[in-house]
């Protein structure tokens, strides 16, 4: 007689993240759906956060290197290793880039009292992430970030953080940890360009199941953006005397 050995066809799951639970929403609405709704979680947390003193509001240069070393690392894992795209690891992954990047913004928001200049820096915020998002999605290609811009830009930044790092141990000087941080505001905006052309479909095609790592990167490109207008807006004031 013969035999048939049992073979396993059983098709693998997807190594990103899963599929998407809901093939009527569209891969832009996914994205920025999931972003906006990690901007209100943070949103709410400041307004709760602002209304009390359960943070005080001193300043520390090096916060800010170890929040983007960290959150970066945390963004690497959630998008290049198989642990951290795997249920419940990335959603454990995204709940620590929120809740930290939300918390060290509300401290940087504790710096300046005034609460109508932190309202005012959110609206430009917001206002730069939609220009962003526009000029990556309809802007011709030859003036949005491309692949060689975009890498040169991150091996820049990789020299800022560890020039940061030197600065703070040895050197102390407040020019650095501007040119630092106006670095990485320029990142944040061509990584917001870069990524509206990935989710227009307009560099290449990609699994549409990437939409909770690329909603992640939107939301720490708008995080590092705040914390930058919260800083010019805190260093105007202070000079102006309001």
């Amino acid at each position: 007689m013969l035999s048939v050995t049992g073979t396993n066809f059983r098709i693998s799951a997807p190594e990103v993240y899963g599929e998407p639970p809901d093939e009527s929403i569209s891969h832009a609405a996914k994205i920025y759906g999931l972003s906006a709704i990690l901007a209100a979680i943070a949103l709410t947390q400041w307004l709760i956060i602002g209304s009390t003193e359960l943070l005080t509001h001193n300043r520390s240069e090096e916060r800010y290197g170890w929040w983007l070393l960290c959150t970066f690392f945390a963004v690497a894992t959630l998008s290049w290793t198989k642990f951290g795209r795997k249920v419940p690891f990335n959603y454990i992954i995204i709940g620590a880039i929120v809740e930290s990047s939300t918390i060290y913004i509300a401290m940087e928001q504790r710096h300046n009292e005034n609460r109508l200049v932190n309202f005012y820096a959110g609206i430009v915020v917001v206002a730069l992430m939609l220009v962003s998002i526009f000029w990556g999605a309809y802007f011709p290609m030859f003036v949005v970030p491309g692949d060689l811009l975009l890498s040169c830009l991150v091996v820049i930044a990789n020299i800022m953080m560890i020039i940061f790092f030197i600065n703070v141990l040895f050197i102390n000087y407040q020019g650095i940890y501007y040119a630092v941080r106006n670095t990485f505001a320029l990142v944040a905006i061509c990584m917001v360009m870069y990524t509206a052309t990935i989710i227009h479909d307009r560099q290449f095609d990609v699994p549409k199941n990437e939409y909770l790592f690329l909603s992640v990167l939107q939301f720490f490109s708008y995080m590092i953006l705040h914390e930058r207008i919260l800083a010019i807006s805190f260093t105007s004031t202070k000079k102006t005397g309001c």
